[in-house]
Order: C-alpha cells, then sequence, then structure tokens
C-alpha cells in the first residue's frame, strides 16, 4: 500500500471511529514503513552535538494522529507521514538512529526544556512567542482552513463575523485557539453571539466533532482539512482558508543544544537539494506547502508579532458550491 493510499486508509477509519492511539511520552514503533534512503554527510556528522552524537541516536517528540504530517500505519504502532519521513531522512543525513516520542502537542515544547526530546517535528508554526523557549528550522508551509458540513447553512470563512455563534473544534495547544479566542471577543465586542472553543486533544476527535454534530466547524491546518475534505467529500468540505505570517513551519529545537539547530538546517537544505524532500512532499501529497530554502529562527524579533490573517476562497470546497 502506497502513502496516499495508507494516509487514506487511516483517515476513513478514523472518521468512522476515535482512534485510541499513545499519547504519553513512551516510544513507538519505529518508521520502519518508510522508504526514506538517503546518504550519511560526514561533514554534518562532524557538526551534531558531541552529547548525541556520541549516544548515536536522535529523539524526536511528534503528536499522532495528524494525517498526512504524523499518523498510525495499519498496525496503529508504526508511525508514518510526511513528518516521519522527514525527520528519518534527517537521522540518515546525520549518521543518527531516530528515536519517536508520541506526546501530547502542548507537551513538546515543555519537553524540549525539560531535556526529554532532542528536537520536535510536528507541524510547529514559527511565532514569536514559541521563539522564546525554542530555536526553529523551516521546512514547510501551512496556513490553515476552516471545515463545514456540506448539507449544513454553515460557511466559516474568516476569524471575524462568520463564526459568531457558532461551536468550533481545534485541537489544543494550537496557535488556532489564541485566533479563536480573538474572534470570540470581536464577536462579544460587537454586540453578537461569543464563539464556543471547544478544545480536543487528538486531532482525530476534532474531525468527529463535526460529523457526530458536536461542533459546527473545525479549524486546522491547510494540509489537514484539504486531506479530510477529500476523503469525506459527501459529508464536509473546506469553506475558507487562510494564511499568516507565521505559516511557515519550523522543526523545535531546544536552545540548550549548542549549534543543533545550523546542522539540521543544512540538513533540511541537502534534502531540498538533493530532491529526497520533494519526493517525500509527493509521497505524502504536501507539495503545496513544499519549500526551496530552510532558514534558522533563533530570535523572536525574526518572525513579525502582527497578527494579520490572509483569507482565501478555496478553489475546491463549498466556498466554490455558493
Amino acid at each position: 500500500m502506497n502513502a496516499i493510499a495508507k494516509y487514506s486508509a487511516a483517515l476513513a477509519a478514523a472518521m468512522l471511529t476515535v482512534v485510541m492511539s499513545g499519547c504519553g511520552a513512551n516510544p513507538v514503533g519505529n518508521a520502519d514503513s518508510s522508504t526514506v534512503d538517503v546518504d550519511e554527510n560526514s561533514d554534518l556528522v562532524d557538526q551534531v552535538p558531541d552529547e548525541i552524537r556520541d549516544r548515536g541516536k536522535l529523539v524526536i517528540a511528534t503528536n499522532a494522529p495528524y494525517p498526512p504530517l504524523e499518523f498510525f500505519d495499519d498496525d496503529n504502532k508504526t508511525l508514518i507521514g510526511f513528518d516521519i519521513d522527514m525527520g528519518e531522512a534527517l537521522g540518515q543525513v546525520l549518521g543518527l538512529e531516530v528515536e519517536w516520542k508520541n506526546v501530547a502537542f502542548d507537551a513538546i515544547i515543555p519537553g524540549l526544556d525539560g531535556g526529554r526530546y532532542d528536537i520536535g517535528i510536528a507541524g510547529f508554526g514559527i511565532e514569536s512567542e514559541r521563539l522564546q523557549a525554542v530555536n526553529f528550522v523551516s521546512y514547510y508551509l501551512n496556513g490553515g482552513g476552516f471545515l463545514v458540513s456540506r448539507d449544513g447553512d454553515v460557511r466559516a470563512t474568516d476569524f471575524e463575523d462568520s463564526l459568531c455563534g457558532l461551536r468550533v473544534a481545534v485541537q489544543k495547544g494550537t496557535s488556532q485557539v489564541e485566533r479563536l479566542e480573538r474572534a470570540d471577543k470581536h464577536c462579544t465586542g460587537g454586540g453578537q453571539d461569543g464563539v464556543e472553543i471547544l478544545q480536543i486533544p487528538d486531532q482525530n476527535q476534532v474531525a468527529l466533532t463535526l460529523t457526530s454534530g458536536r461542533s459546527d466547524a473545525v479549524v486546522a491546518d491547510l494540509a489537514q482539512v484539504e486531506y479530510v475534505a477529500k476523503q469525506a467529500a459527501d459529508q464536509l468540505c473546506v469553506s475558507g482558508l487562510y494564511f499568516t505570517p507565521h505559516s511557515l513551519a519550523g522543526i523545535a529545537i531546544p536552545k540548550r543544544w549548542d549549534g543543533l539547530d545550523e546542522v539540521l538546517q543544512k540538513a533540511v537544505q541537502e534534502l531540498i537539494d538533493n530532491g529526497e524532500y520533494e519526493r517525500i512532499a509527493n509521497d505524502w501529497g504536501v507539495v503545496e506547502g513544499a519549500v526551496d530554502k530552510s532558514k534558522t529562527f533563533t530570535e523572536p524579533s525574526q518572525v513579525s508579532s502582527a497578527e494579520k490573517i490572509f483569507p482565501r476562497k478555496p478553489t475546491e470546497g463549498c466556498a466554490s458550491d455558493d
């Protein structure tokens, strides 16, 4: 079964039942089904911090299931997805075995700070507030979008009036939570009903709140809403898309690792230059977010603190049906 087929099967199952997968800080199955096979770069190996190089292992925290970036194979244990293949490829370039830890999204950065993991790969938006705690290496462009019931009357299109009076589900710990809180204040400040924010730990359960009628709309990352809509096209559709100054996603690196951000940036750029990055992006159907250059972010001043939303009407979805 190829990557897209595995993703489709996993997502279809998620739409029917809640996936009870491990969200603790325990190791999960290695990415044995990964097709990544890249050469080690001896120059970059020498630049890896001594402690990591000596142990020969890179401990990466992620947050599955969040297809197509990270989710579980048929055994409900082995991690697969775009982020997983990227992590495995980076490990191979740096001559390191990769050990994955699956944890709650909002526990990754504290875990990095506490020394439990070396890096985090989970579609983190590069934001000035997060840069106070960790450094980032950019690797993907990920906007966001709104998912609604195709047969319903709700058409969420932005973080302003279109959300007033709605129950909106979102994954706990994501940047969309703050945007929804601002939307709630916007609505009540204008004399309209506020936004009821449903914060859900597991992204699969976020989609289920919509299909079960517990929510009126879902807000999530661009890749997530587009793929969910494709797999449940008879039930759900994308009603609006958006980008922000923070749509650039990055690998989170604790500031205690001197130089690890620089060597990871070089490793990501090598994967871009040799074509492996494009192959992985194509394999998981996320080419819309592919980048041609990786950068290192270490200071909050490198990222605009302005929260400006750039809405975009989807070319496919219920907005185009109206």
